[in-house]
């Protein structure tokens, strides 16, 4: 049985790679748990409830999460923040322990380049130890569709890529009422903090950057980008936090551009579709998060039309993180190629040149 451990806990995406895993109980096991520097105002409980839910009392926890690596693990979910992620991912490598990254892979290009060429040479040498980032877009059905369908020609050649975030005021306003904690408390948290890799470009425009490089398939050749702090405002209506609240980037693909926004302040998106709109010379692919449906528009209009086909894609429950990783360690099966380490590198050196546009690094 593959043994593995969760490494950072600031994540609030750890329960639902946890959770992927543990649908393999039979497969892999969890041999414990443990936080890395805690850079945000949570108090520890709190945290471990919100971001891993119920396996907290199921699970060992460490004080330490070198002593957890001694243990040496097949591999390590690493779920903490963006700048601390690549340290550990390279301490971990070194151990010869594979690493699960949450999704952005790091805070800049430099610290990406680091793990990259770490992998690099892994592979060079024969190793199998290796790195992969997940993003959970990667496992909607409905948009690995539309990538079968650009890849297939159904659209021509593309265009445009566009998306838009969903409605949210930030990581922490899904609670019921959908209002945000107290700017005093989010202040104090990584997700608000740019020395910590927080900030909706690199949380939100993230998704975006990853999409149009996967329906271009290739390098962007340069990026521009704004960022504005539109809400997270103190009583004088001064920023109250170094990050902001929204963020919008065009990327040069060459022959073809994306288009996408990163926002924390998007009270309601209406009934535009919140991910991806891949435009080509033959059509359009129009798919929306809330929906499995991936729809295809083929022939000239300039007004509102029925789709030429819809594709239903129901969610798949062996098509998920858990499985792939299982799969990737057991039975050599590729990762799903948004988990790809250099894609991933690509990915960041997109955000690294958007924040430098932006006048964020």
């Amino acid at each position: 049985m593959l043994k593995y451990a969760i490494i950072g806990i600031s994540h609030p995406h750890t329960a639902s790679l946890y959770g992927s895993l543990a649908r393999y109980s039979d497969e892999v096991d969890c041999v414990g748990y443990a936080d890395t520097s805690a850079h945000d105002a949570q108090d520890t409980e709190k945290k471990l409830r919100e971001n891993l839910g119920g396996a907290v009392d199921k699970l060992q926890r460490f004080d330490d999460w070198r002593g957890l690596a001694d243990l040496a693990p097949d591999f390590a979910v690493v779920c903490c923040d963006n700048t601390a992620a690549a340290d550990v991912t390279l301490e971990l490598l070194e151990r010869g322990i594979s690493v699960a990254l949450e999704k952005p892979m790091t805070n800049d290009y430099k610290s990406a380049k680091r793990i990259a060429d770490k992998a690099t040479e892994i592979r060079a040498r024969g190793g199998k130890t290796f790195v992969a980032v997940n993003w959970p877009i990667a496992w909607f059905p409905a948009f690995n569709r539309a990538k079968e369908l650009c890849d297939a020609g159904r659209i021509g050649r593309i265009m445009r890529v566009v998306y838009r975030s969903p409605a949210t005021w930030g990581p922490y306003s899904y609670s019921p009422d959908g209002e945000n904690p107290p700017i005093e408390f989010l202040a104090r948290t990584w997700w608000y903090r740019h020395d910590r890799g927080g900030g909706s470009l690199l949380d939100y425009a993230c998704y975006g950057s990853a999409l149009a490089s996967w329906f271009f398939g290739r390098p962007a050749l340069g990026v521009k980008a704004i960022a504005k702090n539109f809400c997270l405002r103190g009583d004088s209506g001064e920023p109250a936090v170094d990050v902001e609240d929204y963020s919008a980037m065009i990327i040069d693909y060459g022959d073809g551009v994306g288009l996408l926004e990163g926002s924390w302040s998007t009270f309601n998106c209406g009934e535009i579709p919140s991910d991806p709109v891949i435009y080509g010379s033959g059509g359009t692919i129009v798919c929306d998060r809330h929906s499995n449906d991936c729809r295809l528009y083929v022939g000239r209009s300039h007004g509102s039309v029925k789709p030429t086909e819809v594709y239903t894609c129901p969610p798949e429950p062996d098509f998920c993180f858990g499985r792939n990783i299982i799969d990737h360690i057991v039975n050599n099966k590729p990762l799903h190629p948004l988990l790809d380490v250099d894609f991933n590198t690509e990915v960041m050196r997109i955000l690294d040149a958007g924040m430098r546009s932006a006048g964020l690094a």
